[in-house]
């Protein structure tokens, strides 16, 4: 757990006794919106399977 993870969590916490809203999303260190994130890690998905079909291709 870093410094910066302490520090969303203390705040998160006191945003939900106040009625704030929820913990912002991060990826690479990056806020992102969640289709943003879902939209990346299928595309990074897509090109490892890609790698790997060749890889695959490769070995026959």
């Amino acid at each position: 757990m870093s410094f910066d993870d302490e520090n969303i969590e203390e705040s998160s916490s006191s945003n939900k006794e106040s009625g704030g809203a929820n913990k912002p999303k991060t990826f690479f260190g990056m806020e992102l919106s969640d289709g943003v994130v879902y939209t990346v890690v299928i595309i990074l998905t897509l090109i490892f399977i890609r790698q790997v079909v060749a890889v695959l291709q490769l070995l026959n």
